[in-house]
């Protein structure tokens, strides 16, 4: 019984170091941002069988996250979410311009999908999520620095400070102008969040 656990361990490991995120680096989504509209994005995510959880409500986006530097007036994002199997759940925000409705800044999230304890023991839980969490940061790394060229700025918190809560963050800027901010939020508890926003001004 315990060598199946480690070898579905294995098997979740694999297939997340192994699995490529097109759908971040579509051309139209990633080459050619600055002409992505709205109309093509609902298209694109229709086609990929997503969901849509577009709210009814405005939401906003930190500057933190996009400067918005224009200032550009930004309707509520279309938002859709869909499983990348066997461990995350994704979301997808495309904050867009009310004027001309096009995409400014598109923003990933992922999330774990949580598994059964009756299929692992919250020990091994953790650990398998602290791990599926770090191969998905660094592969997401690797494919932005090959895309875009080396970070302009990097930040590691994690294992660096007494405290539990981290954020670690790496930003992109290729010559293009095209830019990216890859972060991920934790803590000794068990949290972790992906975050990744590519915008161009």
């Amino acid at each position: 019984m315990r060598i199946t656990k480690i070898i579905a361990i294995i098997i979740l490991l694999t297939l997340t170091s192994c699995g490529v995120d097109n759908h971040i680096f579509q051309k139209e989504k990633f080459d050619e941002l600055q002409l992505l509209k709205i109309s093509t994005v609902t298209k694109l995510e229709n086609k990929a069988h997503s969901r849509d959880i577009t709210p009814n409500h405005l939401i906003g986006i930190g500057t933190g996250i996009y400067p918005n530097p224009k200032n550009y007036i930004l309707a509520t994002p279309k938002t859709f979410k869909t499983k990348e199997l066997p461990n995350f759940q994704l979301e997808t925000q495309y904050f867009y311009s009310a004027n001309d409705s096009l995409v400014k800044v598109i923003l990933y999230q992922w999330d774990y999908l949580e598994k059964k304890e009756i299929d692992f023991p919250e020990a091994e839980n953790l650990t398998n999520k602290f791990k599926v969490f770090q191969i998905k940061f660094n592969r997401l790394k690797d494919k932005l620095t090959k895309n875009l060229g080396q970070p302009i700025e990097i930040n590691i918190e994690q294992n660096k400070t007494s405290d539990s809560a981290f954020r670690d963050g790496i930003k992109w800027k290729n010559n293009s102008g095209l830019k990216a901010y890859l972060f991920m939020f934790g803590n000794n508890n068990g949290y972790r969040q992906i975050r990744l926003a590519i915008y161009k001004d």
